[in-house]
């Protein structure tokens, strides 16, 4: 497979007041005339240190992402109420559409005294791809006996009328001289409706108890899958690890996956938005063309750009 570095697409410049910095974790959609990139974008810190998250879109050219067409001038989903499962803020989880419908997997969080977050799964319809609304009060995947420590970044794939779900599965939070590092493996789960779901076996384990790995993006590509994911080194007793980099790993049935990281020619640039990492890979085939999309520097904090890809 060839990785061809196109560059960088998005950044978040204060573009409004929920759109201070980041453009994180992104989704991406093809319509007729253009391709919407959802994202995570950020609220500056408040006087406390705290900062918010909001799931809203780009639409760019089709054939040449770089070129902006349109920023969407709003957030695409509410708060929680107080207590709720998503009231300090929304991230974006994944987008799929089916039965025409757009499904907007997010992942919700809230503040801890102890872990400095917690994670849940929330999912909002829209007919329309702009106008989402929520389908629960509540999460549809969360802190459970199946998931103790919490859920993040999914990717979603429907087949034969059945939603199947590749998860950020959180294990056991570490504690380090510099506070809770979260560690991470991708958990696989599958519905019949997209909202209740019955877990399977683990798809991607870490390699050793420290290793973190994150936000799959599965696609069904020329008879097999395939799945690109952020992965990073375990922190030490200081709460430092390495950078994410992005791996791949590959399946004929979608439970047994076979890791081929070392085949992944993707690196951070010599400078730039993203000379520091490369993470959050999502992939899209158009009729002519396929994408990966990806974040850089600091988790997205400078935005994020694309690779072409060719021979799969």
């Amino acid at each position: 497979m060839e990785y061809i570095k196109k560059g960088l697409i998005f950044q978040a410049k204060n573009n409004y007041d929920w759109m201070y910095s980041y453009a994180a974790q992104p989704s991406a959609i093809e319509f007729d005339t253009f391709i919407r990139v959802y994202f995570t974008t950020r609220k500056k810190l408040d006087e406390n240190g705290f900062f918010n998250t909001y799931v809203t879109f780009i639409d760019c050219d089709k054939n040449d992402p770089s070129k902006v067409l349109y920023v969407h001038d709003k957030p695409l989903l509410e708060f929680g109420l107080p207590g709720a499962f998503d009231e300090h803020g929304t991230m974006l989880g994944d987008v799929l559409f089916h039965d025409n419908k757009y499904y907007l997997y997010y992942v919700s969080w809230q503040r801890s005294d102890t872990v400095p977050y917690i994670n849940w799964l929330g999912l909002a319809i829209s007919k329309d791809g702009v106008n989402f609304t929520k389908v629960s009060d509540g999460p549809v995947m969360g802190s459970s006996r199946f998931l103790p420590y919490g859920v993040a970044c999914v990717s979603a794939l429907v087949e034969d009328g059945i939603f199947h779900l590749w998860y950020t599965h959180y294990n056991p939070w570490i504690k380090t001289s510099m506070g809770y590092r979260p560690t991470y493996d991708i958990g696989y789960a599958f519905s019949e409706n997209g909202m209740d779901w019955q877990f399977g076996e683990k798809s991607i384990p870490s390699s050793n108890s420290n290793e973190a790995i994150a936000t799959p993006c599965v696609r069904k590509i020329n008879g097999k899958y395939h799945m690109w994911y952020s992965v990073r080194p375990g922190v030490d007793e200081h709460g430092k690890s390495g950078p994410y980099k992005i791996g791949y790993a590959v399946s004929d049935d979608k439970k047994t996956w076979v890791r081929m990281d070392e085949t992944v020619d993707i690196h951070p640039s010599e400078s730039g938005w993203d000379s520091e990492m490369v993470c959050y890979p999502d992939v899209l085939q158009t009729k002519d063309k396929t994408f990966l999309f990806y974040c850089g520097n600091n988790y997205g904090r400078d935005g994020f750009g694309y690779f072409e890809l060719k021979n799969i």
